[in-house]
């Protein structure tokens, strides 16, 4: 498993990835925000990068990202935490550009910085 669940609460579920994410892995985190949204009504996580090592190189299940595109929720944000180099794989991976979901990254000592961004309001 590439992920570990570190807090999930109605205010913010915070999960660390390191290795390798692999399709399997990525379709259980998208399992939880939808049960976050189902629970909560919205979702707010934060994705710590820790010895991140991108994404397994598997064919298929990557292109299943409609439930950020389904998500009109405005209360819904990610927060991106890790070592700079991830950005832009990040901003593509997410399709940051074209989802309503908001979505931020921040570098590895800012933690403090992401979380606060996450719990302010969506204008």
């Amino acid at each position: 498993m590439s992920y570990n669940i570190i807090q999930q609460s109605a205010e913010m579920s915070w999960v660390r990835l390191s290795g390798k994410l692999t399709v399997r892995d990525f379709l259980e985190l998208q399992a939880l925000t939808r049960e976050s949204l189902a629970q909560f009504g919205r979702f707010l996580t934060l994705i710590e990068l820790e010895d991140f090592q991108g994404w397994s190189k598997e064919p298929g299940g990557w292109e299943q990202t409609s439930m950020l595109m389904e998500n009109k929720d405005l209360t819904s944000k990610i927060a991106f935490v890790g070592d700079d180099k991830w950005k832009d794989d990040v901003f593509m991976f997410t399709g940051k550009p074209m989802r309503i979901t908001a979505i931020e990254f921040f570098p590895q000592d800012r933690i403090e910085e992401a979380l606060s961004w996450l719990s302010e309001t969506i204008e």
